[in-house]
């Protein structure tokens, strides 16, 4: 179940690629301390295509095999067991820690692309969606899904025209088919200024589906810009020449606050 009121969520995102060239795996969750200290996991991402969840990354997700020495436990897998990859690593890890929540996250900036589809038949979405987080292989790994669509009736990587009320109905569906024993989670824009991307989605009234959103207040300003301005990345207050008002984390948080999101379902993401 999701948190209560109160209760402090600390999560961190597990993506499935850092384990090819970053080299980082579950077991350095352990070794780096960061275990202890976190509450949930992000594992990103699951793919959204043609309107439905897939896997993102079969051999890392589930096929690679890990030696002892990269094992959460120290035990090698071997060939023939019916789960490998980072979903046992995943699963170690909560055997070892049980207080650690992981939940699935679907899209992204690459991935998103795939929502629009969903909108038009959102039953259907998170049943598939259900169908790949519950798959009797993994089940007992995940506890919950959480949906990063960047963004909802707005452009990311892609533009979206699915209208205000998309995103709620999705989170609707999703709840209802994932349950009130499943988190049930989206990643959000951060985008406070006036008719920005907050403003072009309903999500006052998806959060009521939600547990909770973590705020995505960072990437304000960055190098993708070809020609600036140059700013700070991530700017926690407004300040004197910032290049767009409402691109910072106060703005962002007050906005949804004002639209009706309660504060304890926002996560401030740094």
């Amino acid at each position: 179940p999701g948190p209560g009121t109160g209760d402090k969520v600390n999560l961190g995102y597990f993506t499935n690629w850092g384990v090819y060239g970053r080299n980082y795996h579950v077991k350095n969750l352990v070794t780096s301390g960061s275990a202890e200290k976190i509450t949930h996991i992000n594992y990103a991402f699951g793919n959204v295509q043609n309107g439905k969840c897939t896997i993102g990354d079969e051999y890392a997700d589930y096929d690679k095999a890990y030696t002892a020495d990269q094992s959460v436990d120290g035990v090698a897998d071997t060939w023939d067991q019916p789960l490998r990859g980072n979903f046992n690593q995943l699963r170690k890890l909560k055997a070892k820690y049980p207080h650690i929540k992981v939940i699935w996250s679907f899209g992204g900036w690459t991935w998103s692309g795939g929502f629009g589809a969903a909108a038009q038949n959102p039953a259907a979405f998170a049943q598939s969606c259900y169908d790949l987080v519950e798959d009797p292989r993994w089940a007992d790994v995940f506890d919950g899904i959480d949906i990063d669509w960047e963004y909802p009736n707005a452009c990311g990587l892609t533009c979206d025209t699915s209208g205000p009320a998309a995103l709620k109905t999705l989170s609707s569906a999703l709840r209802t088919k994932f349950g009130s024993n499943n988190l049930v989670t989206a990643a959000i824009t951060a985008d406070g200024s006036d008719g920005g991307k907050i403003d072009l989605a309903d999500y006052a009234g998806a959060a009521q589906s939600f547990d909770w959103y973590n705020v995505m207040t960072y990437d304000f300003f960055g190098a993708w810009e070809a020609k600036g301005p140059t700013a700070p990345h991530s700017p926690l207050t407004s300040y004197d020449g910032i290049p767009q008002d409402g691109f910072n984390t106060a703005a962002a948080i007050a906005k949804l606050k004002a639209k009706g999101v309660p504060a304890s379902k926002l996560l401030l993401g740094i």
